[in-house]
């Protein structure tokens, strides 16, 4: 009977990271093997001015919100529903470009706060990167060492 080694990336410690800005967030959760999840939010882009107005912006019709308020709203949700994607027990890093990366780094802290766990939650600016970059950066903070090209799985199978 032979006795496998237990690889390296099966006792890494499991870690997600999130890449997130308000239009889609990109889960990726490391315990041993890679799990993505991708979400895309029903968040409204930003309104720009149409230039000169000639009434007061703060008298809405109605009392109707304003549109920023509505795509503040949009944004709370989607990233409460990203916030509710992660493992409660794994460490997490959140990168993004802008203020949205803190907003969900925020929030994570608050549920873990009030659910009285302790984990670390790293934030950290970025550009888009592409899913094996992703990969490859959960791989690395797990501590589990990267895959060569050519290199095959326990047991040389």
């Amino acid at each position: 009977m032979a006795v496998q080694a237990r690889s390296p990336e099966a006792t890494a410690a499991p870690r997600t990271l999130v890449w997130v800005d308000a239009a889609e967030a990109i889960i990726v959760r490391w315990d041993g093997t890679a799990g993505i999840e991708w979400l895309v939010s029903e968040v409204p882009s930003h309104r720009r001015s149409g230039g000169h107005v000639g009434h007061d912006p703060a008298l809405r019709a109605m009392g109707s919100p304003s549109p920023d308020r509505h795509r503040q709203e949009h944004l709370r949700q989607h990233l409460r529903l990203v916030a509710e994607r992660i493992e409660p027990t794994d460490e997490v890093e959140v990168i993004g470009p802008g203020t949205v990366r803190e907003h969900l780094a925020a929030i994570i802290a608050a549920e873990d706060r009030i659910h009285g766990r302790r984990r670390r939650v790293d934030t950290a600016p970025a550009s888009r990167r592409s899913l094996p970059q992703l990969v490859a950066r959960v791989r690395a903070s797990a501590g589990a060492s990267a895959r060569r090209v050519g290199q095959r799985g326990p047991g040389g199978a």
